[in-house]
């Protein structure tokens, strides 16, 4: 995986352009759920990995209608860390609205466009995928857990079905059905 330069001081200058309001609400909405320290805020509301490339934010906050709908991603994505199968700083996508997703080629249903998915970079080391598919596989039917693998280190997770897929968005090519 390669080091990426921290995206903290992008976050505060973002945030000081007019959004720290949204995001304190935002906080506050996961604070009362007990979510709030699932995830650092700088990677919860990460856009896009190409939110350059789509001329937009690198952060947004999703509307307060759809901010109920991360909290049983978050769930998981506190399980997984627990873990140790997931940082939740290496997020690298969460909520996105229609135009970004459509950018970032997300599917015209991305569970992105209704704040409840969130994808992430693994970390590059032996047996992680593994380790992984071994979770899903155990706990994801109760969690209602997505696993998407774009690559071996690029995944996606959402809690809006328990299924699996890879890089052609079929279940034939995710690596829980391909590896393991």
């Amino acid at each position: 995986m390669s080091q990426r330069a921290p995206a903290k001081p992008r976050f505060n200058a973002w945030a000081d352009a007019g959004h720290r309001e949204q995001v304190a609400s935002y906080r506050a909405h996961l604070e009362r759920q007990g979510l709030a320290d699932v995830m650092p805020m700088d990677a919860l509301l990460k856009t896009s990995r190409r939110w350059r490339l789509c001329l937009d934010d690198e952060f947004a906050t999703p509307p307060p209608a759809l901010q109920p709908n991360i909290a049983p991603t978050l769930h998981v994505v506190a399980r997984l860390h627990s873990a140790g199968l997931l940082d939740p700083a290496q997020a690298r996508s969460g909520w996105r609205d229609a135009r970004v997703n459509r950018c970032a080629g997300g599917a015209s249903g991305s569970k992105h466009l209704q704040n409840n998915a969130i994808d992430f970079d693994l970390p590059e080391r032996p047996g992680s995928v593994t380790a992984l598919c071994a979770w899903w596989r155990t706990h994801g039917k109760k969690a209602r857990m997505g696993l998407g693998f774009y690559t071996p280190t690029a995944i996606h997770i959402d809690t809006s079905g328990f299924r699996t897929w890879g890089n052609d968005r079929t279940r034939c090519s995710s690596l829980c059905v391909t590896r393991d």
